[in-house]
């Protein structure tokens, strides 16, 4: 958990896999334990309508997932990084909802809104998160480049394979290859099969 009033950098990759069970099974092989039961999350991310934090290159999200939610804020770091690199602000709030309001009374409105499953397991000093998106499955590393890279190798990856763009990022290049208009990238249904 990430304290408000104080930035902690975020370095992490995402790894496609054809399967959530494909995912799984190269997770589990290296000894991660999971942390966090499969989960639904919900995730708003805000900006302004003249769109300063997206070309300023922030996000600002709320994300619900069980009975918590967490206001979010992610802003860029300088520099060319092999993995992707950010400063994070996180905090949890008690009322997804009233946190809403209070955003929107500061101007702030939902811009784009994307769920998924997560599961959450660690492995050394990495959180490694299996995430079930509509568009694939991935698997995200964070913690230290250097086990990520170690990681991701024995699960079969290169560097050149690392996918260091946002969920947004690849909602609008999938819309893009199927010719349609990028949108929100909602679950059909919340179902609960793995």
């Amino acid at each position: 958990m990430r304290a408000m009033g104080r930035s902690v950098q975020e370095i992490e990759i995402k790894l496609p896999f054809a399967s959530a069970a494909s995912a799984r099974e190269s997770i589990e092989s290296l000894g991660a334990t999971e942390t966090t039961p499969r989960l639904f999350e919900d995730n708003l991310v805000l900006d302004r309508d003249d769109g300063s934090l997206e070309r300023g290159g922030m996000v600002l999200r709320v994300r619900t997932n069980g009975d918590r939610a967490l206001l979010t804020l992610k802003t860029p770091v300088e520099g060319e990084h092999r993995h992707k690199v950010r400063n994070e602000y996180e905090t949890t709030v008690g009322d997804a909802p009233a946190t809403l309001l209070l955003l929107q009374g500061l101007g702030y409105s939902p811009r784009w809104r994307y769920q998924k499953y997560r599961t959450l397991y660690t492995l050394r000093e990495l959180e490694v998160c299996l995430d079930e998106t509509p568009i694939g499955c991935f698997v995200e590393l964070e913690g230290p480049p250097e086990q990520i890279d170690s990681v991701a190798r024995q699960m079969g990856f290169t560097s050149e394979q690392y996918v260091r763009g946002t969920y947004r990022d690849l909602c609008e290049t999938d819309a893009r290859r199927r010719g349609v208009p990028a949108g929100d990238l909602l679950l059909e249904a919340a179902d609960s099969t793995p």
